[in-house]
């Protein structure tokens, strides 16, 4: 009868064990990236009637150096425990590394010292319920809801503008946060986030905001949209995706970010992959914003074209290119100075996911 009691133990415990087991994942992606460009200035200065007193234009060149990059790489833990048969508990503790560097190099006039690094930079952090019926219900460290309706962006590593679409607000992460998702049915899945208002230097949008969102997702055809506002500042997203053919699809975004001023931020982007007979996977995507960040008469354009190539399920080698043009203009008292920017940039790398 011991025997027997014991043996019912110890199955119990290694079950527990087994369920309360935390996966450990992670992506080390590494490019070697080069971005060339330069930046034209005119100054205008005025009269006091108005007229045009001088216009002086100049050009400096905006080359950068090679740079080895690591592009969102990570670790971290998650799982889920059972709370009843229908409700289980989820954690995730993730965590970003910079895999190319550590401490760096500062102060070289004054002799120079080595300044610690934040590695082990939190990204999403939080324990949840799920339910069957009801959904699930995230708190703590989080991505927005407008990064779950992105169903454009294809772009990879360190590309000039960065790996994301040119929108000034794109899927920030969250302080004192909470998400919550209804079921899916049928491809349609609604979502909404609060992030909280705690006056201690955590607000990471300076005030408490909120978000609404839902979409839909077939396979051939994926389409959503967000809405997020905190205080006067508002943001608005539709995205969608659609697979022509097995090999090819195509998708786009906008998105209209009102940041309080006279001149509401416009971003638009199309993009397309196409997927080969060989284990390369070739990418296009457009980007143009009007307004940047709530200014008059700031624009950005960016092409992008790239290719994945599929070594293996956990390894990807990357190529990919990019030109980037921005305009701003900055207007003070009788002076006007605009700023224009071209550039290109090439760069590919590998990227390792277990």
């Amino acid at each position: 009868m011991k025997k027997l009691l014991l043996a019912t133990a110890i199955a119990a415990l290694s079950v527990s064990a087994a369920n309360a087991a935390p996966t450990i994942y992670g992506k080390g992606f590494l490019t070697l990236d080069l971005n060339t460009g330069d930046v034209d200035t005119t100054t205008t200065t005025y009269n006091i009637d108005g007229s045009v007193d001088t216009v002086v234009k100049s050009s400096e060149d905006a080359d950068g150096r090679s740079q080895l990059n690591s592009n969102a790489s990570r670790i971290g833990l998650k799982g889920s425990e059972a709370l009843t048969a229908n409700t289980d508990l989820l954690y995730q503790l993730e965590y970003g590394i910079d895999i190319d560097a550590g401490d760096r190099f500062v102060d070289a006039a004054g002799g120079g010292r080595m300044e610690k690094s934040d590695q082990f930079y939190s990204r999403d952090t939080y324990l949840g319920v799920k339910n069957a019926q009801y959904g699930t219900l995230l708190a703590g460290r989080l991505t927005a809801i407008d990064d779950y309706v992105n169903f454009a962006n294809v772009t990879q590593g360190g590309v000039l503008g960065g790996d994301a679409v040119l929108a000034s607000f794109d899927g920030p992460r969250t302080n004192n946060t909470f998400n919550y998702f209804t079921p899916s049915i049928n491809g349609m899945q609604f979502m909404a986030m609060y992030a909280m208002d705690e006056d201690n230097g955590t607000d990471t949008l300076g005030r408490d905001a909120f978000g609404l969102g839902g979409k839909y997702e077939t396979g051939p055809m994926n389409v959503g949209a967000t809405y997020i506002q905190a205080g006067d500042f508002k943001v608005a997203r539709v995205s969608g995706n659609y697979a022509i053919n097995p090999a090819i699809t195509l998708g786009a975004l906008y998105q209209n970010t009102d940041f309080d001023s006279d001149d509401n931020e416009n971003a638009f982007t199309i993009s397309g992959e196409m997927a080969t007979a060989t284990p390369w996977t070739a990418y296009a995507q457009g980007d143009f914003v009007n307004n940047v960040g709530g200014a008059d008469d700031a624009e950005a354009f960016r092409a992008v074209v790239g290719g994945k190539y599929a070594i293996n399920k956990a390894t990807t080698g990357h190529l990919y290119g990019a030109y980037l043009s921005s305009e701003s203009t900055v207007t003070a008292t009788r002076v006007k100075v605009e700023n224009e920017f071209d550039g290109f940039g090439l760069g590919g790398g590998i990227e390792y996911k277990f």
